[in-house]
């Protein structure tokens, strides 16, 4: 019988997966600056999922739980990591050939630009910055934070005003 149920877990967690697996890879990318710590990242977070879902009882949308379980353990594992020079996102940026005249290239410096300014951000910032641009609305953010929805709106506002000053600054430079 609890082989049975063993199966039915995997089951579900790997519908998850395949469903929302990508939260993984891009929380662990916005947090983390090298291929290593990615990776490493990355895991931990399918881990505390594996862990935590015995736990996880529907009260939410699965996409919520598993920002929120992402989050939690990126910035968790940011308090562990001793703290480490992390290489500057511009710098990286202006190594990379002038993607300008090639089809797509002002999207793509747009995009470096983008990642820049999220890197200058707070690690809680950064969260919420994700969470608006994944889509998500106040009342899901406001969930996935812990805090009351009109808490979001107000500092999903900051954050907005945040990235659209350090974009401005970057398009000076």
């Amino acid at each position: 019988m609890e082989q049975g149920a063993d199966k039915q877990l995997e089951g579900a967690f790997l519908a998850l997966l395949a469903e929302h697996g990508r939260i993984a890879a891009a929380v662990s990318r916005l947090y983390t600056p090298s291929g290593e710590d990615a990776v490493d990242l990355e895991q931990e977070i399918r881990l505390q999922w594996w862990r935590s879902l015995p736990g996880f009882g529907g009260r939410s949308k699965a996409s919520t739980w598993m920002y929120q379980v992402a989050l939690h353990t990126a910035l968790t594992f940011l308090r562990r990591r001793k703290r480490r020079p992390c290489p500057d996102p511009i710098e990286r940026a202006g190594n990379v050939a002038d993607p300008t005249p090639f089809p797509g290239g002002m999207e793509q410096r747009r995009c470096l630009a983008l990642h820049a300014a999220l890197a200058r951000l707070e690690p809680g910032e950064r969260a919420l910055a994700y969470l608006m641009l994944e889509g998500c609305g106040a009342d899901e953010v406001a969930e996935v934070a812990g805090i009351s929805a009109n808490a979001a709106g107000v500092r999903l506002h900051r954050v907005r005003a945040r990235l659209k000053a350090l974009l401005a600054g970057e398009e000076e430079r």
